[in-house]
């Protein structure tokens, strides 16, 4: 009977000392190898089919001036690296060549003109429109332009221009804000400009309006230059006076209008909030020792989509306002700001201009000329060279020292029609003031030398 007991214990330690069979082994071993295998093996890698375009030396460029204003029939053109050789130039359809001596040349022409530089006359190309106390530099085709401050009644009125310099047909759409949103207008949507050619809208006709405008010419379909002519027409004796709007690359959070005269009259600032948020601006005047905020102007709040208009006649006179030549705005969002100088028998206008880093160009009008800067991020020095219209140099390499916080005048001397002027050590916003039986200012921007060249090649299969 003790038996029993005693060999159901061996049969049990029997089975616990047998080694796994190697079926076993197998079963578990063959998973955990099939794991470790699936780890060390990598997916094919997706060859990329998106490439970053190259930079290459610019070897084309297109200037194009707008119609004429009573006056204007002179166009200047100018390379800033003084070479001579022939440009393309187009009026309509009729083609010609112009021929450039000592990186200088004009010509007279009442309508649009087209010109276009090859090689080493490209990327230095600057053309300018001017006469009769009215200016206006002579803009490369871009995608987007922006233009604040035009006006769609009959006392203030704006036309805008397009002008398709190439002879496949482009295609653009035009925004216009005003002091509610955006309104719509439909003659401005889906704009088609034939080849060669030009179309022009009067806002009082498509748009009449009361407030201030701002507009956005945003182009889908090949080139086209925009342009924008501002005409003041008021109730009574005082005769209407004109001049182009310059245009605007883009909004900014903070800006620079350069170019103010404490001598003249009526000042009008208008502000544009493209954004869907609402945007408060503050303002300061800066002078060639400072940047201070003037007494009495509270800070400009903008509703969402909105455009206003303040007024600065009072602020930009007196003891307080000598010395001044920009405006600083300092916003909470992107804005565009355009200043409106109105006289008795003059137009000016003054944009928010772009950060020149390195070489800026300009064909120069007739009259008195100063280079005025402003808005220097860092302590910097601007260099500044001019010929005349024999080519010669009349400003050899003037250099004079820029600080943040301040703002820089430089005399051109009147004889002077193409002025290069380069920003070293620092970012700055450039513009030309000219008098010459009216006031016109030139903003600057820096000087393209180079372009993209997009990066092709075959398609994967």
């Amino acid at each position: 009977m003790t038996d029993a007991p005693t060999a159901g214990r061996r049969r049990v330690a029997d089975a616990a000392g047998r080694r796994p069979s190697p079926l076993t082994l197998l079963a578990v071993a063959i998973p955990l190898l099939t794991v470790a295998a699936l780890a060390l093996v990598r997916p094919a890698v997706e060859p990329s089919t998106a490439y970053a375009p190259s930079d290459a030396p610019l070897d084309r460029s297109t200037a194009v001036c707008p119609a004429r204003l009573p006056g204007t029939d002179e166009v200047r053109v100018g390379s800033a690296s003084l070479a001579s050789g022939d440009l393309a130039v187009r009026v309509g359809r009729e083609e010609r060549t112009l021929t450039l001596d000592n990186g200088v040349a004009a010509l007279e022409e009442r309508a649009p003109v087209v010109v276009d530089g090859a090689g080493e006359l490209a990327s230095g190309l600057v053309v300018g429109r001017s006469g009769a106390g009215s200016a206006v530099a002579c803009d490369q085709p871009a995608p987007e332009r922006w233009f604040t401050g035009l006006g769609a009644s009959a006392e203030h009125t704006s036309t805008l221009t397009l002008v398709n310099p190439d002879r496949g047909p482009a295609v653009a759409d035009v925004t216009v804000w005003d002091g509610s949103g955006v309104v719509d207008v439909p003659a401005l949507r889906g704009v088609r400009v034939p080849g060669g050619r030009s179309v022009s809208f009067d806002l009082a006709e498509v748009t009449p309006n009361r407030d201030a405008l701002a507009a956005r010419v945003l182009v889908s379909r090949g080139r086209l230059s925009a342009s924008v002519v501002d005409v003041l027409d008021p109730v009574g004796t005082d005769p209407a006076v004109r001049e182009w709007l310059p245009a605007q690359a883009s909004p900014a959070a903070t800006s620079y209008v350069v170019g103010v005269q404490a001598a003249a009259a009526d000042r009008t600032l208008t502000l544009a909030n493209p954004g869907d948020s609402e945007v408060r601006v503050a303002l300061r005047l800066v002078s060639g020792e400072s940047e201070f905020a003037p007494s009495g102007v509270e800070e400009v709040t903008l509703a969402p989509a909105t455009v206003t208009e303040v007024d600065l006649a009072g602020v930009l006179r007196g003891p307080a306002a000598e010395g001044v030549q920009a405006l600083r705005l300092d916003a909470t969002g992107p804005v565009t700001a355009a200043l409106r100088t109105r006289t008795a028998a003059d137009l000016a206008f003054a944009v928010a201009g772009p950060v020149v880093e390195g070489d800026a160009a300009v064909a120069l009008p007739a009259g008195s000329k100063r280079v005025l800067v402003a808005g220097a991020d860092a302590s910097g020095v601007v260099v500044l060279r001019a010929w005349d219209a024999d080519g010669d140099p009349v400003v050899r390499g003037r250099r004079v020292e820029v600080e943040p916080a301040t703002a820089a005048r430089l005399r051109l001397p009147d004889e002077a029609v193409l002025a290069v002027v380069r920003v070293e050590r620092t970012g700055a916003v450039v513009s030309v003031e000219v008098d010459d039986r009216g006031l016109s200012v030139l903003p600057l921007s820096t000087l393209v030398t180079t372009a993209q060249v997009p990066d092709v090649r075959p398609a994967q299969r």
